[in-house]
């Protein structure tokens, strides 16, 4: 954003070189610093001197983001070199982030960033937040706006104008503040704040960057915190069905309204990340469609599929991975699908009874799925598992050969399985 009007030649010892930004808190210009020879960015507040109640609140953001980010140093959060006064005006010396992006370009439908990338991001502005409240300083603005991005991939902390540090006695910027899209329920009550309050907004801005929309969004203000205070969002898996579930885990959880089932720290946070992006790089739900016809190809129940076929059956399957011990469905679910394991094994039960043990390229739920009937067993991982999932019926979405192709898959496994059910009560009555 360039201009030539009412730049001045330096503030401070700064060189200006350029406008980066107004707003209506002041303008943030482009400086160079000649003693160490590096670009810098330079925050002035020019309505400091006003003297009426929005003004001077104006002023009073200001020195209170200087003090509150100046003492924090994490790579992770945007750095204050210096703050002080120029002929009466404020100013702020801040690290300069070429380009200027922050994260609110990539909560759009059509400009989202890979999931791998939004675990990445967020698992910094995580660690970010956890440093900010060892060091006894409450955000209280996370919103997409105020994380840069630079152009390595690096997310950066901004904008501390509303921080509050914490056990400090000295006058603060007090009140209702925040941006009404990303608050917590607690801060649109207006109630004591912890930082808690800080995860569930980044848990509001990692829904709007996997989902491209806000977790919660309303016309006016009131039905807006209605929202935020008493409804569960849409969950991640409905609105963009290609977010693995342990990732939803996550953000469900930052987004809990209940304190006590809320991630209590940033470290947390970090800490699930780390695993949810180690599971994602062994897991191939993020494979390439060619990778996944390739996976399929291996597995007994695809074996016969054409690559057309297979082409079919990954328009309309969810590949999910399940971590050891977890129920896939059990008896009673009125679900229509059908699966297939891509790698590990499950228990089949009945009534509690385990009566067979699945592995890697084998079928199941195909019952309930040709009958469209509830589900008379339940079935859960014997170790982490990955499961292809198929909840439409195929005559809706699979041509003619496809439908053929698998009417004879499933007579396979039914054929199998009354086979194996005539040899295990052969041997009963032995």
């Amino acid at each position: 954003m360039s201009t030539n009007e009412h730049i001045p030649a330096k503030i401070g010892k700064y060189d200006i070189v350029d406008v980066l930004g107004k707003g209506s808190m002041g303008l943030v210009y482009k400086g160079h610093d000649a003693y160490v020879d590096r670009a810098v960015a330079i925050k002035v507040s020019t309505n400091a001197d006003a003297e009426d109640d929005g003004e001077s609140m104006a002023k009073r953001m200001f020195v209170n983001e200087a003090r509150s980010a100046g003492r924090l140093d994490h790579p992770n959060i945007l750095k204050v070199y210096e703050a002080g006064e120029e002929n009466g005006m404020p100013y702020m010396v801040m690290e300069y982030i070429k380009g200027g992006d922050t994260l609110r370009t990539y909560c759009k439908p059509d400009t989202r960033l890979p999931i791998k990338t939004v675990i990445h991001l967020v698992r910094q502005a995580a660690d970010a937040l956890d440093y900010a409240h060892s060091q006894g300083v409450l955000h209280r603005d996370i919103k997409p706006a105020n994380i840069m991005l630079t152009e390595a991939g690096v997310a950066k902390l901004g904008d501390f104008g509303i921080a509050r540090r914490m056990g400090v006695d000295q006058t603060q910027i007090i009140g209702w503040f925040g941006s009404p899209l990303y608050m917590s329920p607690e801060q649109a009550q207006d109630r004591d704040l912890t930082p808690q309050s800080d995860l569930f907004s980044l848990g509001s801005v990692f829904y709007e960057m996997l989902a491209g929309t806000p977790p919660f969004a309303a016309k006016g203000l009131s039905s807006l915190i209605q929202k935020v205070v008493c409804e569960d969002p849409v969950p991640l898996t409905e609105v963009c069905p290609d977010v693995p579930e342990v990732v939803w885990r996550v953000v469900k959880k930052m987004l809990t309204k209940d304190l006590a089932g809320r991630y209590k720290t940033g470290r947390e946070i970090v800490a699930d990340l780390d695993k949810v992006a180690e599971l994602l790089e062994r897991s191939p739900v993020m494979l390439s469609e060619e990778d996944k016809i390739a996976r399929m190809k291996e597995l007994a129940f695809f074996a016969q599929f054409s690559k057309n076929e297979l082409k079919e059956v990954c328009k309309v399957a969810t590949w999910r991975t399940y971590a050891a011990g977890e129920t896939v469905f059990a008896e009673g679910d009125k679900e229509r699908a059908f699966f297939v394991i891509v790698e590990g094994s499950v228990a089949v039960a009945i009534n509690g009874t385990r009566i067979r043990d699945l592995e890697t390229g084998e079928c199941f739920g195909e019952m309930e799925y040709l009958s469209n009937t509830g589900r008379t067993a339940s079935v859960a991982t014997n170790r982490e598992s990955t499961i292809i999932k198929v909840d439409r019926d195929f005559k809706e979405w699979a041509s003619l050969p496809g439908q053929v192709r698998l009417n004879r898959a499933f007579q396979e496994v039914l054929i199998e399985r009354l086979q194996a059910t005539s040899k295990a009560l052969a041997r009963a009555l032995r």
